[in-house]
């Protein structure tokens, strides 16, 4: 574990009690909880495909795979982006894959699925929508902070994406290639799972990914749960949010424009309290 992931984690574990709405969740919320993981882990793994996404904390957890029942240790994990968002978020609320049902429909979304309900969603500060769906739209870079969730949709030849934000988005100076004429720069932390690193800086950088070693050449990137940066574009006029990268490395070619892989900012809003069995069915 690098230092610069066990000093976030140690930083996020010190958060004082917060709520989302109805909800009073624990002193850590599911960023917390994320980097938790992330700091004690004795497996972290990356899923493929349709394998079971499971990860546990300080207990064991009995999770049915393929109609089998089995015991999981303490601190292990097989995820992948949006089931690594939502199983810290259950952690720190205390749901049931039935509370996730009545909050999106499903206990484990896609990152697609999650991208069209913040897409959907009101942004921060306008009016409430009815039926909510529990997320607010961030618009802009400078109202970016810990806990929102970024979201990448899927198109024909990508399966989509999610991370959870661990602070503020600061702003490049001097921006890094590629540059575009009337936009700002702002890298923004993130803690996510992903068998791809954001970038291959080395311990030292503030845009280091925790799952590289060694140098860009020659180097190896370890899959699974994971801190690291990215990069996203504002207007620089309205701050209104534009494209994004993948990490801070300077490229020529690594910008995606909103048209070619849309993504999406969404805060956490009006989560209800945990309902556990005795919830009743989503509405129609």
């Amino acid at each position: 574990m690098s230092r610069r992931t066990t000093s976030l984690a140690v930083a996020s574990l010190a958060a004082a009690s917060f709520m989302l709405g109805s909800a009073t969740a624990s002193a850590k919320d599911h960023t917390d909880w994320a980097l938790d993981f992330i700091d004690r882990a004795v497996t972290n793994e990356a899923t493929t495909g349709d394998e079971k996404c499971y990860m546990t904390w300080g207990d064991s957890e009995v999770v049915n795979i393929d109609g089998t029942d089995v015991e999981i240790s303490p601190w292990t994990g097989r995820t992948k982006g949006a089931c690594f968002f939502v199983l810290s978020l259950k952690k720190a609320m205390g749901y049931s894959d039935k509370d996730i049902r009545y909050l999106w429909i499903k206990s484990r979304p896609s990152s697609g699925e999650l991208f069209d309900f913040i897409n959907d969603s009101p942004a921060v500060g306008a009016p409430a929508r009815e039926p909510e769906n529990y997320f607010r739209r961030v618009t802009t870079a400078v109202d970016i902070q810990k806990g929102d969730v970024l979201v990448i949709d899927k198109t024909a030849t990508y399966a989509g994406h999610t991370v959870i934000i661990t602070g503020p988005a600061r702003e490049i100076l001097p921006q890094i290639n590629p540059r575009y004429s009337g936009t700002r720069q702002y890298a923004v932390p993130i803690v996510d799972s992903t068998s791809t690193a954001h970038g291959c800086f080395s311990e030292e950088s503030p845009y280091a990914d925790s799952r590289w070693s060694g140098e860009c050449t020659g180097g190896y990137m370890a899959e699974g749960a994971g801190t690291a940066t990215m990069r996203v574009y504002a207007d620089s006029f309205s701050g209104m949010l534009l494209g994004y990268t993948w990490s801070v490395t300077s490229s020529q070619t690594s910008y995606y424009s909103p048209s070619t892989r849309p993504y999406r900012i969404g805060r956490l809003a009006k989560l209800p309290e945990p309902q556990g069995d005795d919830l009743p069915p989503p509405p129609p």
